[in-house]
């Protein structure tokens, strides 16, 4: 069997059992039918004014409706007005909540809980500006100027880095997008571990690996999962979108066709990235007892990743956020977010994506070679630091494609050019920038994975 073959019956293997499931059904449609509705209400009220409804009980209340309109307008809101006639009324409507302020003979405001809500200060600032208006008038003044010296022409501003995209509803919108991700990583990712553990504690690893080779099994394990992760993140984004699109009103926010691009895109670099390690983690441990234990780690990193791309999102450029944009583990996170929020380019961008493959594939090889080693060894958790090492393992009859010694030079000549490329590219571009930084801790890193390798445990010579 080709390994292409072989890989998409181990994915379709996947992809149909797991589908099967009624309750991954059931929270498809609910997916569905939230987001479908949550886009409705979005586009549908996100672009109306807020509305106060305020009451007025006497004479000289009345008087100041017109006032309290100009004012309700000033703060780009609208006033609803109504007519009481006595306190005692105006007080059952505050408590049934059908105003929110009562202005009582145009001298007092009464409110049901809270002294700050907006239509207070609306109020509040139509009464102080009517008593100036009716002082200017007294002294000789027109009404046409009196309303000239109360509304001075506005000062000029001028904004150096002009940013219509970081917007409230953006900022919602990206948030939402960024949870949907955290969430659909981590399922799916501990999904593939599970699975890894399932198979190996019931050991029917043994039989698959007597038709198919390690690395194929997990490429196709990690493909069937993800493609199933993929459509509840497709379909419940592409009815959110229809919807809101169709639902009138103000429409949805205008990052959104961008943001669901940005998902799609990083939830395949991001959970490729993830579950290889997640792949990893179940292959090192032969009881479910104890895999809640190894993905530790791993759903640290990804709840940091996501708690940082939340805090950073006030301040998209900062300096945490563009160097973590290029650092793997958090680009699915921060990348997203700053190219909604911040000022994040197209080609860096394309920087980020590259370097992403590139470790990914650099953590593929690596954790192939772990999971080859570790997929048949039933008992204890097998360390990792033992499996990192050089020599550490050897694969059994039944699955002959451990990785040959002049592969494993290859490996590591080239894991050495990179490291080399990125120090001197970060020499280059200068450690001012984020880039440059981010060059040689990636730089680092590769010197570091190559030192553990060399450090394996020596065989004895007799």
């Amino acid at each position: 069997m080709s390994a292409r073959r072989s890989v998409w019956e181990v994915a379709r293997r996947e992809l149909v059992q797991r589908s099967r499931s009624r309750v991954l059904r059931i929270s498809l449609l609910l997916l569905v039918v939230l987001a479908a509705g949550g886009a409705i209400a979005a586009a549908r009220l996100s672009g109306q004014t807020p509305t106060d409804d305020i009451g007025l009980v006497g004479p000289r209340s009345t008087m100041l409706a017109p006032a309290i309109r100009l004012q309700a307008q000033a703060a780009d809101r609208r006033a609803r007005i109504l007519d009481f006639s006595g306190l005692p009324a105006a007080r059952r409507a505050l408590r049934h909540g059908s105003i929110d302020v009562a202005l009582i003979d145009g001298a007092r405001i009464v409110v049901r809980t809270s002294r700050s809500q907006p239509a207070v200060r609306v109020v509040r600032d139509a009464v102080g500006a009517q008593a100036v208006m009716t002082r200017l008038q007294r002294s000789g003044l027109t009404r046409a100027q009196a309303l000239g010296v109360l509304t001075p022409r506005a000062l000029p501003v001028q904004v150096l880095e002009a940013n219509p995209r970081n917007t409230e509803q953006n900022r919602t919108l990206i948030s939402v997008g960024l949870l949907s991700l955290f969430v659909v990583l981590a399922l799916f990712g501990q999904a593939v571990a599970q699975g890894v553990t399932e198979e190996k504690s019931s050991r029917v690893i043994e039989l698959l690996l007597t038709t198919v080779r390690p690395r194929r099994l997990l490429t196709g394990k990690v493909l069937g999962i993800g493609l199933l992760g993929l459509l509840l993140l497709l379909l419940p984004g592409a009815a959110a979108l229809a919807a809101g699109t169709l639902a009138g009103g103000s429409g949805l926010p205008t990052a959104a066709p961008q943001v669901a691009a940005l998902m799609l895109l990083w939830f395949v670099l991001g959970y490729v990235f993830y579950s290889v390690l997640f792949a990893t983690v179940g292959a090192l441990v032969s009881r479910q007892e104890d895999l809640q234990t190894a993905m530790l780690p791993v759903n640290a990193l990804l709840i940091a990743a996501f708690y940082l791309a939340l805090i950073v999102s006030s301040n998209p450029n900062a300096a945490v956020a563009q160097i973590t944009a290029f650092v793997p583990p958090f680009s699915p996170m921060i990348v997203p977010m700053r190219m909604v929020l911040g000022d994040m380019t197209v080609p860096a961008l394309v920087l980020a994506v590259a370097i992403n493959l590139v470790a990914i594939v650099g953590l593929t090889v690596l954790a192939g070679g772990i999971y080859e080693r570790a997929i048949l060894r039933i008992g204890a958790p097998v360390k990792l630091r033992e499996m990192l090492a050089r020599h550490a393992g050897r694969y059994v009859a039944s699955a002959p494609n451990a990785v040959s010694p002049a592969r494993r030079r290859w490996v590591e000549l080239a894991m050495r050019a990179a490291a080399i490329v990125l120090l001197l590219g970060a020499v280059v571009i200068g450690f001012e920038h984020a880039v440059g930084i981010v060059f040689v801790v990636l730089g680092i890193v590769l010197l570091v994975l190559l030192q553990s390798r060399g450090q394996g445990p020596r065989r004895s010579a007799h």
